[in-house]
């Protein structure tokens, strides 16, 4: 049997920003939190990326309701990517999950932090790692859309009535 070790979540529902959930440990996991912060949409994420199709086993109308959608101060993603790290216990012994404190302080972040600056730098890594998930052409740096193919002429009357008559 295979057990979940960690869950990364962008653009899913309120996960706008590069989340990463480790679940480290034997037995059962649970996810706290106060009402709204998102537990339901990690468990609804885990559902998502093993196949579920169903946009009302989601909590949504469409399926289109599990994309970020965006905030005031936030945009809409585009996209939605959840990853799901599985090991198996009989082959991966978990040693070096063991050896690794479960909360890591980083001490490269100032005590004194300003959460403005901090959401801002957020939200330009999720926007750099949404402009390189999208398809399209990469040039030095900076992520193109796809190639567009410029429109047709519209056909001539005389072409039109060709058409017509091809078609009838």
């Amino acid at each position: 049997m295979l057990k979940l070790k960690k869950v990364q979540i962008l653009g899913f529902k309120s996960f706008c920003d590069r989340t990463e959930v480790q679940l480290s440990g034997e037995g059962i996991a649970a996810i706290v939190g106060p009402n709204g912060c998102g537990k339901s949409n990690i468990s609804d994420a885990i559902t998502w990326v093993l196949g579920e199709q169903s946009a009302k086993s989601l909590r949504g109308i469409k399926m289109e309701d599990v994309i970020f959608a965006g905030t005031r101060d936030r945009k809409p993603t585009g996209m939605a990517e959840v990853s799901l790290t599985l090991v198996d216990p009989e082959v991966y012994d978990g040693a070096s999950l063991q050896d690794d404190p479960e909360i890591v302080i980083d001490e490269s972040l100032p005590t004194d932090w300003d959460e403005t600056t901090l959401r801002q730098q957020r939200a330009e890594e999720t926007e750099e790692a949404v402009a390189e998930a999208q398809p399209g052409t990469v040039i030095e740096g900076e992520a193109k859309g796809p190639h567009m193919v410029p429109p047709l002429p519209k056909p001539t009357l005389q072409q039109n009535s060709l058409i017509r008559t091809t078609l009838s």
